[in-house]
């Protein structure tokens, strides 16, 4: 039975429609349709972004959009035609804040949790909780399902092909930056995971080269010339619920958000258009007031030469508390952040640095901001 026969048998939820969130939900649903002991258990891949936008997604893979349930697809009616749902969180280990919304008046249960964030310690899954920070979720599946066929041997007499391994690589390399250790994204599991699926694809395609891969991969990711800078900045974003008040309707708890972007230098683009600054703040405003959020953090990566660089831009609402935005942007300032001030107006206020240590993406972060509000 080929990949997408198994998934027309499948059941599954994930957050984000990164290409780590969606070959999650792929793989884990899979997986998951071979050790299942209940085959009437039917496991759906679904990611929590609509259809409609998914050509704004810098990887596209067909596959992924033909077999992946996407938010839309869950009109009332379908919603209302389940009886309660069982639900795997890959990628994330709580539900984003709109979904929570969504299902709050439906009966539902965490089943597992594979994740490589934080842990919000939101639930306790009734079967398996994985979270460990990794560089790729997939890295953390790929490892289960090696446990899995060792332990099983009879479910797994239909191996995993090359394409399936290629597509179950691909975040690998990208999340862990080839499975470079110096940007501090690589674990010995990501390695190993790597080195299994690459030895299935050397089975079939003797000639297979990692780094060649990486290099198509990354030229894909990073396709953004026709995408504004309001696409831009939604296309991989996150948003946080800061809970001030333990009540979730306080007037005290608000959202923020934090956008990443690849191969975009803001510094450049402000030097070489002068309408630049202003038509990032506007669409970060534009952004901000459609998420409901009180301030945005645009986190900027690029290449110069051969050397990576990161910039972070802060954007706060003018009806935000300012207390704690200044806590924040001192928070940063005297940080190991390393962040070197470019410009900023505390009348306009926004902020733009560049950041020196690399080692902090946003999954690093975002738990240090979180301790500054």
């Amino acid at each position: 039975m080929n990949f997408l026969q198994h998934l027309q048998h499948s059941k599954k939820s994930n957050e984000t429609a990164d290409l780590d969130s969606m070959v999650s939900a792929l793989f884990f649903s899979y997986l998951a349709s071979i050790t299942s002991k209940d085959k009437n258990h039917c496991i759906y891949p679904l990611v929590n972004y609509f259809n409609s936008q998914y050509n704004k997604k810098e990887v596209n893979y067909e596959t992924c959009s033909e077999e992946l349930v996407f938010r839309d697809d869950l009109t009332p009616s379908v919603l209302n035609s389940l009886n309660s749902l069982q639900i795997v969180l890959v990628d994330h280990n709580r539900l984003c804040y709109d979904f929570e919304n969504l299902l709050s008046h439906k009966d539902y249960v965490i089943e597992s949790i594979i994740d490589h964030h934080v842990d919000e310690n939101k639930y306790k899954p009734t079967n398996l909780k994985i979270i460990n920070m990794v560089g790729s979720t997939v890295s953390l599946i790929t490892q289960l399902y090696q446990q899995e066929s060792e332990k099983n041997q009879a479910l797994f007499q239909n191996k995993m092909d090359t394409a399936m391994a290629k597509l179950f690589l691909a975040p690998i390399l990208i999340d862990s930056v080839n499975l470079n250790r110096e940007y501090n994204r690589t674990t010995d599991i990501d390695e190993n995971s790597a080195e299994f699926l690459k030895n299935i694809i050397l089975k079939e395609e003797k000639d297979f080269d990692t780094n060649n891969y990486y290099k198509i991969l990354k030229e894909n990711k990073h396709k953004i010339a026709d995408l504004s800078i309001y696409d831009l900045m939604r296309k991989d974003f996150k948003k946080y619920l800061n809970r001030s008040n333990a009540d979730g309707e306080s007037s005290d708890n608000f959202f923020y958000g934090i956008s990443s972007i690849s191969r975009w230098c803001i510094e450049n683009l402000i030097e070489n258009n002068k309408d630049a600054k202003n038509e990032i703040i506007t669409s970060m405003k534009q952004w901000m007031e459609k998420q409901n959020l009180k301030f945005l953090l645009l986190m900027a990566s690029h290449l110069d030469g051969d050397i990576f660089k990161r910039e972070l831009f802060f954007l706060f609402s003018d009806d935000f508390n300012k207390t704690i935005e200044d806590n924040v942007i001192k928070g940063i300032e005297n940080s190991d952040i390393e962040c070197s001030v470019v410009e900023k107006s505390e009348e306009g206020r926004y902020y733009f640095f560049r950041q020196k240590n690399l080692k902090y993406s946003r999954k690093v972060l975002q738990p240090y901001l979180q301790t500054l509000l």
